[in-house]
Parts: C-alpha cells; sequence; structure tokens
C-alpha cells in the first residue's frame, strides 16, 4: 500500500505530453516561410545592372552602324528595329547571368530556381487560359478608351523581321526576365516590409510606367497595364510560383501577337494592321 499522497503536478505522464508538444511545433517553426535571400540593396543592382547593360548594348551596337557623328549612328540605329531588339535579348540575357550569379555565389542558395519560387504548376492550362481571357477582355475595354491612333509600338509592326523578333521575344525572354525582376526578386522584398496589398501594388505601378513610352504615354494604356502587373503578382502570391504568373503574362503577350499573325496572313500583309 502506497502511504504517499498523490501530487498531480509531477504526474509522469505530464512530461511525454510536453515533449510531444515541442517536437511538434519544431516542423511547423522548420517550415515557416521565410524572407527571400537577397536584399532591397541587391534589387537595385539588379535595376542598376540593367541600365548599364542596355546602355553597353546601344553604345556597341552605334559603332556597327554607319554615321559620321554619335547622332547619325543613333538616328540610323532607331531606324534599324530588329538591330536593337537583338541588342536587348543580349542585354536580359547579360542581366539573367548577374541574377544568376548574384543568388548562387553571393547569396550562397545553389538552387536559382528554387530559391525564385520558380515552381511548374500542376496544370499550365489554367494560367495560359487566364492570360488569354485577360488580352481578350483588354481588347474589349479598349474600345471605349481613348487611346492615340499611332503609337511607337505600333510602328514596329511594319516590319515583317520585326515582327518575328517580337513574336519571339514576348513569348519567352520578355515576359522572364519582367516576371524575375518584378515579381521574382522585387516582390518578396515589398512583401516583407509593407505587406502583399502593398508590395502588389508597388511592383504593378512601375511595371506599367516601364511600358508606358511604347504605347505613346496614354493613360489608358498605363492603366490597363497596371492592371495586368496586378493579377500577375496576385498570381504569383496565390500560387507562391513564378513560373505561374510567367505563363499567364506569355499567354497575354502571345494572343496579340497570334491576333496579328492571323490578321496579316503570318506577316505577309502588314498593310492590314494600319487599315484597322
Amino acid at each position: 500500500m502506497n502511504s504517499f499522497p498523490e501530487n498531480p503536478e509531477i504526474v509522469p505522464e505530464a512530461q511525454p505530453n510536453l515533449a510531444a508538444e515541442v517536437v511538434a511545433a519544431s516542423p511547423a517553426e522548420l517550415a515557416a516561410p521565410r524572407g527571400p535571400a537577397w536584399s532591397g540593396w541587391d534589387v537595385l543592382r539588379i535595376l542598376l545592372m540593367a541600365l548599364v547593360a542596355l546602355f553597353v548594348t546601344v553604345l556597341v551596337l552605334s559603332a556597327v552602324v554607319s554615321g559620321s557623328t554619335f547622332r547619325e549612328r543613333l538616328n540610323h540605329l532607331n531606324a534599324q528595329p530588329e538591330l536593337l531588339m537583338i541588342g536587348q535579348m543580349a542585354a536580359y540575357l547579360a542581366l539573367l547571368g548577374y541574377m544568376y550569379i548574384l543568388v548562387t555565389k553571393e547569396r550562397r542558395q545553389p538552387r536559382f530556381w528554387e530559391a525564385i519560387h520558380w515552381h511548374w504548376p500542376a496544370s499550365i492550362w489554367i494560367y495560359l487560359f487566364i492570360g488569354v481571357l485577360l488580352q481578350a477582355v483588354f481588347l474589349f475595354v479598349e474600345r471605349f478608351l481613348p487611346f492615340p491612333k499611332q503609337t511607337p509600338f505600333e510602328a514596329l509592326l511594319q516590319r515583317p523581321y520585326s515582327l518575328f523578333l517580337i513574336a519571339a521575344f514576348s513569348v519567352t525572354l520578355g515576359p522572364l526576365m519582367e516576371e524575375l525582376f518584378f515579381r521574382g526578386f522585387l516582390y518578396p522584398i515589398l512583401k516583407r516590409r509593407s505587406g502583399v496589398a502593398a508590395a502588389i501594388v508597388a511592383t504593378a505601378l512601375p511595371f506599367a510606367l516601364m511600358h508606358a513610352a511604347q504605347y505613346g504615354d496614354s493613360w489608358a494604356s498605363v492603366l490597363l497595364i497596371f492592371v495586368v502587373g496586378v493579377v500577375l503578382a496576385t498570381v504569383r502570391e496565390k500560387t507562391n510560383s513564378l513560373a505561374a504568373s510567367f505563363l499567364v503574362h506569355a499567354a497575354y503577350n502571345g494572343t496579340i501577337i497570334l491576333i496579328i499573325f492571323v490578321a496579316t496572313g503570318g506577316f505577309r500583309h502588314l498593310e492590314r494592321i494600319s487599315s484597322q
């Protein structure tokens, strides 16, 4: 017979329960979302590197075109949009290499695509459909908004070689680099500091302003592209996947290219663009 009274505060069974709570908390803590490996200063460095790459590209291209003065060479260069497009592609590839080195070497994240949350969704078709639907809605809305009759972008659509380059660029390297910078590098930094809603707006606005010159600085164009930026950032946030926002972006761009391709008979009758 036990002559000692029980003390409920030191029941032996209480210890395993406490240990179980500690063990259960550890995986959740380990699985908690962590901030990006890079900083806001790193994002600024990427932006400066982009400007430097584009500037160097213009200098190199201006050296290979004819002209007695630098201004004449720039004028000749502007008259060759295909050459400018190739130069932009080269600058973007150099920038992609810089991004890779920054993440893998400087920030010691050996898996670059994993670090930027490039995860292919289980079904890509839904995101392609979102991009197509977004372009279709905007083509309808454009009928009711004031757009300039002639824009710098439309001027590029008068040369077959330019169209083929634009078609390839707009569904591959163009949306890839824009998603990498705005939704890959910039968005998580702003989200960590200001929250989801502010980060979505803060990435969509410069994204829209970057495209303003292409459409004659039209406020209506900037507004629509701002909405595109909001949709892309929302997809990035909801799916935690940069690949998903890339698919929407590429499908959005590809839809208008496909429409032009069909309307011009495979880019053979470009006069139909100006007549519409």
